[in-house]
Protein backbone atom coordinates (compact mmCIF):
# COMPACT_ATOMS: atom_id res chain seq x y z
CA UNK A 1 0.00 0.00 0.00
CA UNK A 2 2.94 2.45 0.91
CA UNK A 3 4.49 1.37 -2.84
CA UNK A 4 0.76 2.42 -4.35
CA UNK A 5 1.00 6.16 -2.45
CA UNK A 6 4.43 6.88 -3.24
CA UNK A 7 3.60 5.96 -6.98
CA UNK A 8 0.47 8.38 -6.69
CA UNK A 9 2.51 10.98 -5.10
CA UNK A 10 5.48 10.71 -7.67
CA UNK A 11 3.11 11.39 -10.48
CA UNK A 12 1.04 14.09 -9.27
CA UNK A 13 4.10 15.63 -8.75
CA UNK A 14 5.35 14.96 -12.38
CA UNK A 15 1.92 16.56 -14.13
CA UNK A 16 2.49 19.60 -11.89
CA UNK A 17 6.19 20.15 -13.51
CA UNK A 18 7.02 21.78 -16.31
CA UNK A 19 10.28 21.81 -18.34
CA UNK A 20 12.17 24.98 -18.17
CA UNK A 21 15.38 24.50 -19.90
CA UNK A 22 17.79 23.17 -17.19
CA UNK A 23 15.18 23.81 -14.70
CA UNK A 24 11.67 21.62 -13.62
CA UNK A 25 9.13 23.96 -12.54
CA UNK A 26 6.72 23.21 -9.84
CA UNK A 27 3.36 24.46 -8.69
CA UNK A 28 3.00 28.59 -8.52
CA UNK A 29 5.43 29.47 -11.04
CA UNK A 30 5.73 29.12 -15.12
CA UNK A 31 8.60 29.22 -17.37
CA UNK A 32 10.01 32.85 -18.45
CA UNK A 33 12.17 33.00 -21.42
CA UNK A 34 14.59 35.77 -21.20
CA UNK A 35 17.83 34.52 -22.96
CA UNK A 36 17.39 31.56 -21.52
CA UNK A 37 14.12 29.75 -19.75
CA UNK A 38 13.67 30.84 -16.27
CA UNK A 39 11.13 29.03 -13.51
CA UNK A 40 9.84 32.35 -11.94
CA UNK A 41 6.74 32.32 -9.33
CA UNK A 42 3.13 33.78 -10.93
CA UNK A 43 2.53 37.34 -11.17
CA UNK A 44 0.96 38.49 -8.14
CA UNK A 45 -1.16 42.07 -7.76
CA UNK A 46 0.13 44.88 -9.98
CA UNK A 47 3.28 42.81 -11.05
CA UNK A 48 3.96 42.79 -14.84
CA UNK A 49 2.62 39.97 -16.16
CA UNK A 50 1.94 37.63 -19.68
CA UNK A 51 -1.64 36.66 -20.48
CA UNK A 52 -2.33 32.94 -20.49
CA UNK A 53 -3.29 33.04 -24.15
CA UNK A 54 0.17 34.79 -24.94
CA UNK A 55 1.89 31.15 -23.94
CA UNK A 56 4.06 29.61 -26.75
CA UNK A 57 3.14 26.45 -27.98
CA UNK A 58 5.76 24.67 -25.25
CA UNK A 59 3.85 26.66 -22.47
CA UNK A 60 6.47 29.41 -22.02
CA UNK A 61 6.07 32.84 -21.51
CA UNK A 62 7.53 35.62 -22.86
CA UNK A 63 9.37 37.77 -19.45
CA UNK A 64 6.61 37.60 -17.02
CA UNK A 65 4.83 35.00 -15.82
CA UNK A 66 0.56 34.85 -15.52
CA UNK A 67 -1.20 35.82 -13.10
CA UNK A 68 -2.11 34.19 -9.26
CA UNK A 69 -5.55 32.50 -9.62
CA UNK A 70 -8.08 34.83 -9.28
CA UNK A 71 -6.48 37.56 -10.92
CA UNK A 72 -5.92 39.07 -14.74
CA UNK A 73 -3.51 40.39 -16.67
CA UNK A 74 -4.85 43.94 -17.98
CA UNK A 75 -4.09 44.66 -21.11
CA UNK A 76 -3.71 48.22 -21.34
CA UNK A 77 -1.27 48.18 -18.10
CA UNK A 78 0.18 44.66 -18.54
CA UNK A 79 -0.04 44.48 -14.55
CA UNK A 80 -2.01 41.67 -12.55
CA UNK A 81 -5.12 43.26 -11.35
CA UNK A 82 -8.32 42.19 -9.23
CA UNK A 83 -11.34 40.20 -11.13
CA UNK A 84 -12.08 37.50 -13.70
CA UNK A 85 -13.22 40.55 -16.90
CA UNK A 86 -10.10 41.92 -19.11
CA UNK A 87 -9.31 45.37 -20.67
CA UNK A 88 -9.33 45.09 -24.57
Amino acid sequence: LKFVVLICLVIMASTSAQQCGDETCGAGTCCAVFSQNHCRRLSRMYDLCSDHADASPSGNYLFFCPCEPGLHCDRNTWTCTEGSSRSE
